[in-house]
C-alpha cells in the first residue's frame, strides 16, 4: 500500500500552511469555508493543489489573493490600482457586520447607477427619434 505524505514544500501547501499560522484557522474551518469535507482539505495537503472552487471560496473568505493562495508569487497590491488597495485596506480594518454594510451599499449605489444610464438611454433614443 502506498502512503501518503504531505508535500510540504509545495507552494498551494507553503500557503495553506502560511493561512493556518497566520489566520488562526484549522483544517475543519477550512473545510467549513469552502463546503467540504475534512478529508478534501487533508487532501490538498496530501496532493499539493485545491480545487478551483475551494480556493476561489477560501481567498474570498480570507481577504488574501486567490493568485498568491496558489502559489504564485504575487506583491499584495498586485493587480489592483491605488484607489483599488486603498478601499481594500479601508474595508478590511471594519468589522465583518460593516463589511456587508459597504458591499450592500456599493451594490444598491450601482442598482441606481444602472437605472439612470438605462434611463438616460431611452431619453437619447426617442429624442433622436424625432
Amino acid at each position: 500500500m502506498k502512503e501518503k505524505t504531505h508535500q510540504t514544500d509545495h507552494p498551494q501547501v507553503l500557503r495553506l500552511n502560511e493561512i493556518i499560522e497566520q489566520k488562526g484557522i484549522s483544517k475543519a474551518d477550512m473545510a467549513r469555508i469552502c463546503g467540504v469535507s475534512s478529508q478534501s482539505v487533508n487532501n490538498w495537503f496530501v496532493r499539493g493543489t485545491i480545487g478551483k472552487s475551494s480556493a476561489i471560496k477560501l481567498a474570498d473568505a480570507l481577504g488574501v489573493s486567490l493568485a498568491w493562495l496558489l502559489g504564485q508569487e504575487v506583491d499584495p497590491k498586485d493587480g489592483l490600482k491605488p484607489d483599488e488597495q486603498r478601499l481594500l485596506e479601508l474595508y478590511r480594518q471594519l468589522p465583518e457586520e460593516e463589511q456587508q454594510n459597504m458591499l450592500r451599499i456599493f451594490a444598491i449605489r450601482l442598482k441606481e447607477l444602472d437605472e439612470l444610464y438605462e434611463k438616460y438611454m431611452k431619453g437619447r433614443i426617442r429624442s433622436q427619434g424625432d
